[in-house]
């Protein structure tokens, strides 16, 4: 079957977190992440619609067996139900779909659904023409009728419940369709409305009040004799078919046709328009697609008469605002009127300029607002107010305004929030890389239309659209260097932004010519604490917390709002977490303005992010949320170690460093984190206690990740001599591991063992149960080696079951990793493959792309045995290779001969050209599906 009209949309819509989109058409197709996906399985196809019907109820297996087999399912049917369900899970997201007690639920709202939209926006159609809002009526029915893609079943047998649906929405479609011809025959417009009246008319020839408007409007169109023709043509039908004649109404219409009744006459269209006109721009608007169909759905809610477009400077507040009054001039009947405010500065004089801009005359007998009251009463207009921030005082005027006119609709651009009744705010962010790529490319090619960007300037420009946030006036000023620069110099050039973006086109406004203007002027509508805190905020790199705010520059809530509503801050919450953020262009702006407060909020910064990265438990079950926390604040973090490392408080860098080595272990950082270990290290002196013990100890370990043995060796002698002589056994442990994970890699195994058994009697010792389950896995290496598989197992297992109960997936996953080994060397392939499988999906969750690497190597080595193909095999090490280059891991952490036996299988199957090819296909992409196994 074919429903195409139910189909979910809308700004940020997810499911399972995935943007999604339903077009249900033959073989439905599920557009994910902007890519379509065939769901070709009838029965598939009608469980998803059983569960769309349901509108977030749950609907029982039960349910779900008649929608599908009807009244003779199989006795397999339960079974099934669960495997389509699994199925949708897969292609949908594992969270589309819930399981309940009562059955299954999809987790889509309602009003994400275009017959849902449909529905709403026909009722507020409805109230417009109540209202008298005829023109906006019309184009409500028309953004309706849009959201159907064709006919509601196209073939097929069809279940009970899906042609009832189908059904109630079609009917529910022509009326619609009928009101909307009805409303352009009543406003004049009867010959654009024939064609759609004949088709109409044809498919539901006794429909009667769609034949009285094709009657109609061929009687206003001069063919009298086809509209008593078609009055013929439904008598007989209605007669033929119904018994029946047609009604008074009708056959009045038909006698006041056949007597040319003055009163049938089209009536004058009425539009009175206003006389300011739109200005056309002279580029084309790039982007901004989804922000133009969402401000008007807002637009076309009766209660919202007041919209606030509130950005940064050079964000394109304007342009959107102009397309959108272009787009909705036809939607009010005395159209739309521009007021452009940027040379005003005065709050007194906005009234008088709403008043020019909608020629209002002068009047002595009552106040301005009064005047424009008097003059709008009535009329439905839309009022766009264009750079409304350096007057915003005057907003309460707008409300005045509004509450006096109850047809005036108003659009403002401002970059701060108006905070008046009524206001609804629509964030204007800058644009997403991909349109800001095309924006440079547009306006760099208008420059001169014989250059062409050669594929290797892609890169060069996507650079520069990132460093300027994507603001689109930023974007223009920089591809305006062109003319002079190559975008490969210009990026180069960019860590000055604000002295290389000047020259803007001449017809652009002063404060736009140069993004220094346009921030000058969003800064100077602050008051003193405001800019001094704009300045201070910019110590700050990539995000901040509250907290930091607070502690780091003593900023309070009340002045970050503030800078939000100017548009100088960005606010999100990082799940409940309130955090605020600063476009890179503002940040070098408002830099500037730190002067002497400069070193004082810099050492205040790196001991706040100091004290953070100490408390986070980059180990145990509070792993994930630690790294995401560091994630955050990369950009902090990349700031307080470049300051650590150049003050000469060599214990700050001791401190920092000394706790985020496990992070950069588990991110793969390693040649970073090794490189940061040990500039601390040549600074610190020897002996140097307990932070240039525990340093060492990082820093041991992440040299022997990337197979610098001796390095490695020196590192935890250092380490285990400065934790002997402070006491500290915790690293002490550490460095022990170390020395046996070197020694075991050397087949000194008696060694290795005393090392990983002193390693696990400090554990016991201090009550550390998860050390002690780490000297268990270390010992279950050694016994590896020595090719002891049994006493291996039982450590790992028992280790697995520990690391299980606790949570801790980083532990799970070397397990697994370790086991499925096991499994691989005794040849269970298909548990070998099951356990390469969890253990990857885990570490692909942390973000340990290291042993995410060992896993797949596993996988590919596997591969040939659970009926893989060898392509999918080479495309697996590629992607393996990748991570492994780029955390430069040493390939001795791990088995060597998976990735041999794998790649000397798949060249055998493939031959070395298509292996290379595919390796290099892996290599090149991002995500490989690595759980995909048919060949």
């Amino acid at each position: 079957m074919a429903v195409e009209y139910w189909w979910s949309r809308g700004i940020g819509r997810t499911i399972g977190g995935m943007a999604l989109e339903y077009r249900i058409l033959g073989p439905l197709e599920v557009i994910r992440d902007g890519e379509p996906v065939a769901i070709t399985a009838a029965k598939e196809r009608a469980v998803l619609l059983c569960l769309l019907l349901s509108e977030g109820q749950p609907v029982s297996p039960g349910r779900l067996i008649d929608a599908v087999w009807g009244e003779k399912p199989p006795v397999t049917a339960p079974k099934l139900v669960q495997l389509y369900v699994s199925h949708l899970r897969r292609w949908l997201g594992p969270s589309a779909i819930a399981t309940s007690p009562a059955g299954y639920r999809i987790q889509i709202a309602t009003e994400a659904l275009d017959s849902a939209a449909f529905s709403a926006l026909v009722v507020v159609g409805q109230n417009m023409l109540a209202r008298g809002s005829e023109s906006r009526a019309l184009a409500i029915f028309d953004d309706a009728l849009a959201l159907w893609r064709g006919a509601e079943v196209e073939g097929g047998a069809t279940p009970d419940a899906f042609s009832v649906e189908a059904r109630r929405l079609e009917a529910a479609r022509v009326e619609c369709l009928e009101e909307r011809l009805a409303l352009l025959v009543r406003l004049g417009e009867h010959e654009r409305a024939l064609p759609e009246l004949t088709v109409l008319c044809a498919g539901e020839p006794l429909r009667e009040r769609a034949r009285g408007l094709l009657m109609l409007a061929l009687y206003r169109s001069g063919r009298q004799s086809e509209a008593l023709a078609s009055f013929r043509e439904l008598s007989k039908a209605l007669r033929e078919e119904l018994g029946l004649e047609p009604s008074e109404e009708l056959r009045a219409l038909e006698a006041s046709i056949l007597r040319h009744d003055p009163e049938l006459a089209a009536a004058p269209q009425g539009r009175t328009r206003a006389a300011a006109a739109l200005p056309i721009p002279t580029t084309e608007l790039v982007g901004r697609s989804n922000e133009r169909r969402v401000l008007r759905r807002l637009i076309e809610r009766t209660e919202i008469r007041l919209i606030s477009l509130v950005g940064a400077g050079g964000s394109g507040k304007t342009r959107l605002a102009l397309a959108l009054a272009s787009d909705l001039a036809e939607s009010f009947s005395d159209g739309v009127v521009l007021v452009e405010l940027a040379a005003v500065r005065d709050p007194d004089a906005v009234v008088p300029a709403i008043a020019k801009a909608l020629a209002v005359p002068e009047s002595h007998a009552g106040s301005p607002i009064e005047a424009i009251a008097a003059a709008t009463r009535g009329r439905e207009l839309l009022l766009v107010l264009d750079n409304f921030e350096q007057v915003a005082s005057a907003a309460t005027n707008l409300v005045r305004l509004l509450e006096a006119s109850s047809r005036l609709t108003m659009l403002v651009t401002s970059r701060r929030v108006l905070h008046v009744s009524g206001e609804h705010v629509f964030p204007v962010e800058p644009l997403p890389e991909d349109d800001a790529f095309a924006l440079f490319v547009a306006r760099a090619s208008a420059l001169d239309v014989t250059v062409t960007i050669l594929p290797p300037e892609v890169a060069a420009i996507r650079t520069i659209c990132r460093r300027l946030d994507g603001l689109p006036l930023a974007i223009e000023l920089a591809a305006a260097q062109t003319r002079l620069l190559r975008p490969r110099q210009l990026a180069e050039r960019l860590d000055a932004a604000l002295t290389v973006l000047v020259g803007g086109p001449r017809d652009l406004p002063a404060r736009q010519q140069t993004l220094r203007d346009t921030l000058n002027w969003s800064v100077g509508l602050l008051d003193p604490e405001e800019r001094s805190t704009l300045g201070d905020l910019s110590v700050f790199a990539g995000g901040w917390s509250l907290a930091a705010a607070e502690e780091v520059v003593g900023a309070d809530l009340h002045r970050l709002g503030a800078l939000v509503d100017h548009s100088l801050l960005r606010h999100v919450f990082d799940g409940d977490e309130p955090r605020f953020e600063m476009l890179e262009t503002i940040r070098e702006f408002a830099s500037e303005r730190l002067d002497e407060r400069r070193a004082t909020l810099e050492r205040a910064h790196a001991d706040h992010f100091v004290r953070v990265v100490e408390t986070c438990e980059l180990a145990g079950p509070e792993q994930p949320h630690a790294l995401q926390r560091i994630d955050r604040d990369r950009g902090n973090l990349q700031l307080a170690l470049a300051y650590a490392a150049a003050s000469p408080d060599v214990t700050l860098e001791l401190r920092l460093v000394g706790a985020l080595w496990r992070f950069w272990w588990l991110r793969g950082e390693l040649v970073e984190g090794l490189t940061r270990l040990e500039h601390a290290l040549e600074r610190s002196d020897s002996p140097g206690g307990q932070l240039v013990a525990q340093v060492c100890r990082g820093a041991a370990g992440i040299a022997w990740n990337l197979g610098q043995a001796a390095l490695a060796h020196d590192l935890a002698q250092r380490g285990l001599q400065e934790a002997t002589a402070s006491g500290d056994l915790v690293v002490a442990m550490a460095c022990h591991t170390v020395l046996g994970l070197l020694a075991r890699d050397d087949y000194a195994f008696d060694q290795a063992r005393d090392h990983f058994r002193q390693s696990g009697a400090i554990a016991t010792e201090l009550e550390r149960p998860r050390d002690v389950a780490t000297a268990k896995l270390n010992l279950g290496s050694v016994a590896f080696a020595s090719e002891d598989y049994v006493t291996a197992q039982s450590l790992w297992e028992d280790v697995l079951g520990y690391n299980r109960a606790e949570a801790i997936d980083e532990g799970v996953a070397l397990c697994l990793l370790n086991l499925g080994l096991i499994a691989y060397r005794q040849e269970r392939l298909d548990a070998a493959h099951a356990l390469f499988s969890e253990a990857e999906r885990l570490f692909s969750g942390l973000g340990f792309r290291e042993h995410q690497a060992h896993a797949l190597q596993g996988m590919a080595a596997v591969n040939p045995a659970v009926g893989g193909a060898a392509e999918h095999a080479a495309r697996l090490l590629g992607q393996a290779a990748r991570m492994l280059e780029a955390t430069g891991s040493g390939q001795s952490t791990f088995d060597t001969s998976l990735a041999e036996a794998a790649e000397a299988h798949a060249r055998a199957q493939l031959g070395d050209a298509a292996f290379a090819e595919a390796f290099a296909t892996g290599k090149e992409t991002t995500n490989v599906d690595s759980h995909h196994n048919a060949g």
